[in-house]
């Protein structure tokens, strides 16, 4: 019988028998299950519970302590926010699955918990002397979480001492959501201290949770759900896999969307096309690399630069910042690697110097190797792929999952060579962005003349000028300016620098266009400065945000002086 018709005919037999004192309607806030939909009622039970409040007092020690740390450490607030105030734990739960209570009764009511039947019987026993008994083991099973918080020892063949269990028992770190900080984490620290010597793990990483593009939680109902597997069949695992870690900002849920995804799905891409390249022009890797003997600036600038990736890397992997591991991990292999040293050995490449094409090829397939070993805990599956096609397995007798980790040390008489190439890189950027300022095809190359005050931007040139000639996109070295309409000046090192265009550019089209740009960026210089005046928003901001803003007026500074260097030079 349906309970609404039972509760009427329970009114209508009260009425019947005389019995009923009275009928009133309540305002009551009813309860209604989120998948059924339908009214939950309370049925008082006999329920199972843990003494949760002494299981809790060595765990909040244990964190005090920093024997087990959260990484951001913020969330060791909502751990001691939840085990301070924590109740009675409630672990039976009256469903088919699960772990069934080891707890049986006699006939009398009497309970008997043991770890088996044979032990119950054995207790009933003893309790009943000669009297005949049978008994019934309870039928709620374990709480979910109780199961769980077993865990980092049960899968290791607890309570037998097992050679895994003393392996890896304890582990080092646990990754987890903060939304089951206490239903799993604070749990598994109850159980793992005390029933062994040890805290389960020492360090718990709180990561993000995962919603979509606008920030709303993933839901069937909603129908905004992103499938991994559907991503990875259609972008591979490694490109969902360095978009997750890329986007996991302290603090901050993660703001998934397909454009994230094939954007660093073409980051893998062009790793395959760099190492193609190399592959292309017969570069080999030699296991033994004398450092010391490398002589091309160019590969002086490398090897600095990765260093200081190398370190940026593991110092943020160390500390749990893994997307500013993967942000100076993509810089460098997708800008310095891939946009720029690869240029710079096409020149090489193509000339006659067998001693620098020799170390070009040598330094170029080691810079590889290693760039590999960096990315392997972004994308492993690519990284390791390629690592055998280029046969590193088998010159270092390893798969590059038990490879070492980079651990090289900058060498400073590289510094100069390093600093160098970086004012190159920095006189071609400004070529290539004024080109594209004023919609100039890239192709289009250009003659250059040096302003008479002109002293390390001509030195630079003067000693690099056929690597600026190719990757720069420069004809040739005018001794004196030419002037005219498709002239004109851009500031590079602080110095003037003119170049020249032979075809007809017509540049004095762009400069209004240029103005109103300056315009707009003395806006923006002009809005951030008011902001960083504003003492309450430099004191409570976050110090990332307020950093950003003061090296956007650095970067919009620069811009606007070579801006107005551009649009002072127009005819």
């Amino acid at each position: 019988m349906d309970r609404f018709e039972a509760r009427k005919l329970l009114v209508k037999k009260l009425k019947d028998k005389g019995c009923l004192v009275k009928f009133e309607n309540i305002n009551n806030k009813v309860p209604y299950g989120d998948r059924s939909n339908s009214i939950i009622e309370p049925l008082l039970t006999e329920q199972w519970f843990v003494d949760a409040k002494r299981l809790s007092k060595k765990p909040i020690k244990i964190v005090k302590d920093g024997k087990t740390s959260f990484f951001p450490s913020n969330w060791s607030k909502t751990f001691f926010q939840w085990m301070d105030e924590i109740e009675p734990w409630c672990i039976s739960r009256q469903i088919w699955w699960g772990h069934r209570i080891p707890a049986w009764y006699d006939e009398s009511g009497n309970i008997f918990v043991a770890e088996n039947e044979k032990d119950a019987l054995s207790l009933a026993r003893k309790k009943n002397k000669s009297k005949k008994f049978k008994l019934k083991q309870e039928t709620d099973v374990l709480d979910t979480w109780f199961s769980s918080a077993l865990w980092p020892f049960a899968t290791l063949g607890w309570p037998t001492k097992t050679l895994e269990l003393a392996k890896f028992y304890p582990t080092s770190v646990l990754v987890t959501g903060f939304d089951i900080i206490f239903f799993w984490v604070a749990r598994m620290l109850m159980m793992g201290n005390y029933f062994n010597k040890y805290t389960p793990f020492h360090k718990v990483y709180v990561h993000a949770l995962v919603r979509d593009e606008k920030g709303q939680k993933m839901s069937k109902s909603k129908g905004n759900v992103i499938d991994p597997l559907e991503l990875i069949k259609e972008y591979g695992a490694d490109s969902l896999r360095f978009t997750l870690i890329s986007m996991a900002s302290p603090g901050r849920d993660v703001k998934l969307s397909k454009d994230r995804v094939t954007g660093n799905r073409n980051f893998i891409t062009k790793i395959w096309s760099a190492n193609n390249f190399l592959k292309l022009n017969n570069c080999k890797l030699d296991k033994k690399i004398n450092l010391n003997k490398i002589k091309l600036p160019i590969n002086h600038w490398i090897y600095n630069e990765f260093i200081k990736t190398q370190n940026l890397v593991t110092k943020n992997i160390d500390v749990f910042r893994f997307d500013e591991a993967a942000k100076y991990v993509y810089q460098f292999v997708w800008h310095s690697f891939c946009d720029w040293y690869l240029e710079f050995l096409k020149p090489i490449f193509n000339s006659k110097n067998k001693a620098e094409i020799k170390e070009a090829k040598k330094f170029s397939s080691f810079m590889m190797a290693n760039i590999l070993k960096i990315l392997h805990p972004f994308i492993p599956f690519f990284t390791e792929n390629l690592w055998s096609s280029n046969n590193y397995k088998k010159i270092f007798n390893d798969f590059l999952i038990s490879s070492n980790w980079p651990n090289y040390k900058r060498l400073n008489k590289f510094n100069k060579n390093q600093s160098n190439i970086n004012d190159i890189i920095e006189l071609i950027s400004n070529i290539r962005s004024t080109k594209a300022e004023l919609k100039i095809t890239p192709k289009l190359y250009c003659e250059i003349c040096f302003d008479d005050k002109s002293g390390k931007l001509k030195k630079l040139v003067n000693a690099n000028i056929d690597i600026i000639k190719q990757v720069g996109r420069v004809d040739k070295v005018l001794k004196n300016r030419t002037g005219g309409k498709n002239s004109l000046d851009i500031l590079v090192l602080k110095e003037k620098l003119s170049l020249n265009f032979k075809e007809d550019v017509n540049l004095a089209s762009q400069k209004e266009r240029i103005l109103q740009k300056i315009e707009l960026i003395n806006k923006q210089i002009s809005g951030l400065n008011n902001k960083l005046k504003n003492k309450a928003y430099v004191t409570k901001a976050p110090k990332e945000i307020v950093q950003n803003d003061k090296n956007l007026i650095k970067e919009l500074t620069i811009e606007d002086g070579k801006l107005r260097s551009i649009v002072s030079s127009i005819n």
